[in-house]
Formats: C-alpha cells, structure tokens, sequence
C-alpha cells in the first residue's frame, strides 16, 4: 500500500481555489482528475478528505450548485456569547453617552440664545466665552 500524498498548505489553497473556480458537474473523481491535470498530484478522495478546508470547500460547492445555502460548520460557544453579550453592552453605553451629548449640545444651544437676547449682553457674547484664570495653567 503506497504512503499517503502529502498536500502542503500552499497545494490545498490552490485545490480550493480550483473548487471555487469549478463549473459543471462537481464530483470526487472529477477533481482528481482535475487536481492530477493542473497540480500534476495524484491524491485519491479519502486524502483530500483529510483536509477540512478542501472538505469543507467541496461541501459548499456541491450544496451551491445544488441550489442550497452553505452553511457555517462553526458551532456557538460560551466565549462567543459573552463576546456579544459585551458587545450589546458596550453598544448601550455608546447610545447612552449620543443621547447624554446631545442633551447638552441642546443645553448650550438654549444658554446661547438667552444670553444673546439679555440686554446687557448684547454684542458682547463672546465676554461669556473668555477664558478665566483658573482655566489657565
């Protein structure tokens, strides 16, 4: 029984780019064969099953051409929800400070038109807006 091919990282990239390029009927053997003609290696379906990314590749391609959504084989773990349970929170806090910002901008928008409508500060606003000694350093 002859050793198993060995397929380096840079011939499986190329294997799932001759999978996502492929048009037509989709089969093993035809990507064997197709594998054999461009990358000149001969490998049969059970090693390049070994490999989850031609694997999972090929599961793609065939429910693609099939008609049917791929999807994730990525299962959920408790590190993501705590990861999306933080990002909720943050994502609160971040609404929180907007609508904090905004009540102040309001806040001094109002204090700029009442002070510009007090007779004794007329023209003279910009008194309002100086800066004072203890501001200095």
């Amino acid at each position: 029984m002859p050793a198993k091919q060995k397929v380096t990282v840079e011939t499986q990239f190329s294997i799932e780019r001759i999978i996502r390029l492929w048009e037509g009927k989709f089969t093993w053997a035809a990507l064997i064969k197709a594998v054999e003609i461009e990358l000149g290696l001969k490998v049969t379906r059970q090693t390049l099953e070994d490999y989850k990314g031609i694997y999972t590749a090929y599961k793609q391609k065939k429910e693609m051409l099939r008609g049917v959504d791929p999807k994730f084989d990525r299962s959920i773990v408790s590190s993501d929800v705590k990861l999306k349970n933080r990002l909720d929170k943050l994502l609160a806090e971040i609404e929180l400070k907007d609508q904090i910002i905004n009540e102040q901008k309001r806040f001094l928008q109002r204090l700029m038109q009442n002070a510009a409508e007090i007779p004794a500060l007329k023209g003279n606003i910009d008194a309002l807006f100086r800066q004072r000694s203890e501001d200095k350093d």
